[in-house]
């Protein structure tokens, strides 16, 4: 990583922190890979690396949706000190938790993407880390006018995927990812069949679930947004699971 960075990284928890059952291990490298994602696709989207404006890659302004409890917020904290970092969820412990530790702006989100609150035209970078990966096919859309909408002429939007590996982990059971075995099959036989599958987690009151895609689906609904570019496909990059995708803003 080519990032300047400075200081510490701040380890403050969240007493209600979702993410740390792997072990704290874990919790840290995921973080730190994340990390490594956005560097890479702010290169891919021809971001100069020392910024115009004194900024690293000229990011003054970042959106980390879903944040939860600052997993992956408290690493862009310290990569880009001087950025504003909006933290929006669902969760709204997560997000209050985000501004108080990290200084980010408090969004709570929506379950419709239309009905987020994002300013238009202002976030030089968006970090999209497994929102994806739960959601079905029409809230995909509706995510990515949002994100497009929000991001600032030449902004990256960075988001990831369940793609071959996580077909492989279902394939295998390697990793259940909540679901029956006819689920999983149902999910690895939609996506060999179709490019995308969509599996709802059992005792949901709403639309929440696991999704496996194809490279080739998701660049197909990237193009279904004029002015949105696919600059970046990388194979799980993320924590060595999930796919990293890096699109730019160009109108």
């Amino acid at each position: 990583m080519s990032l300047g960075l400075t200081g510490t990284l701040d380890r403050t928890l969240s007493p209600h922190e979702q993410m740390n059952d792997g072990g704290m291990d874990h919790y840290w490298r995921a973080g730190e890979s994340a990390l490594a994602c956005v560097e890479d696709g702010l290169r891919a989207a021809g971001r100069p690396a020392e910024g115009f404006d004194g900024a690293p890659y000229g990011v003054w302004t970042i959106l980390d949706l879903p944040c939860g409890q600052g997993r992956v917020l408290r690493h862009l904290r310290r990569a880009f000190p001087k950025a504003r970092i909006t933290a929006c969820d669902l969760h709204r412990e997560g997000v209050d938790f985000c501004a108080a530790a990290f200084g980010a702006i408090p969004l709570h989100s929506v379950d419709d993407p239309s009905g987020i609150s994002l300013p238009a035209d202002h976030f030089d970078l968006i970090w999209v880390g497994s929102l994806f990966t739960h959601l079905d096919a029409p809230k995909w859309v509706g995510f990515l006018e949002t994100f497009h909408r929000a991001l600032r002429p030449g902004g990256a939007l960075v988001f990831t995927t369940h793609g071959e590996r996580a077909r492989g982990n279902m394939k295998s059971r390697a990793a259940r990812y909540g679901h029956s075995d006819a689920e999983l099959d149902a999910l690895v036989d939609g996506h060999d069949r179709r490019g995308f599958a969509y599996a709802r987690y059992a005792g949901q009151d709403w639309n929440y679930g696991t999704s496996l895609s194809r490279e080739e689906w998701v660049a197909e609904r990237i193009a279904e947004r004029p002015g949105l570019r696919l600059v970046q496909v990388r194979e799980h990059a993320w924590d060595n699971h999930q796919d990293c995708f890096t699109c730019v803003r160009d109108a």
